[in-house]
């Protein structure tokens, strides 16, 4: 049943351009010095999640954190990304944020305090 559901989100959400990335060479930091993403598509950075339960903060955190670090790249792949979304075949639900709406001063917070650019 996952599987149908994830088929049938992609025809209407993708195509997927990238899956599997990183956020090399200027993405990580002395504090995060590992981590890939899950898919883009055309503008969106998408995690894929199967949990039992409701996304929580922490995977918020996560996508929100990828965007930023795949800002920081340096690698064209992120140029056109301005949103991200979470992705649950087992629950057959998906969230979505449009980056654009994100206040610049909670991106600094992260980027400064969570990720650790200088």
């Amino acid at each position: 049943i996952m599987v149908q559901r994830s088929i049938a989100f992609w025809q209407i959400n993708g195509p997927v351009v990238e899956n599997g990335f990183t956020f090399e060479p200027n993405g990580y930091t002395e504090i995060i010095t590992s981590g890939d993403g899950d898919y883009l598509t055309e503008d969106t950075l998408w995690d894929v999640k199967v949990s039992k339960k409701s996304i929580t903060s922490q995977n918020t955190m996560q996508i929100l954190m990828y965007w930023i670090m795949g800002k920081h790249s340096g690698n064209s792949i992120f140029e056109n990304i301005d949103k991200i979304g979470i992705f649950n075949p087992r629950q057959n639900v998906m969230h979505t944020f449009d980056m654009r709406y994100m206040p610049q001063d909670v991106i600094r917070e992260i980027e400064k305090n969570v990720i650790g650019y200088k």
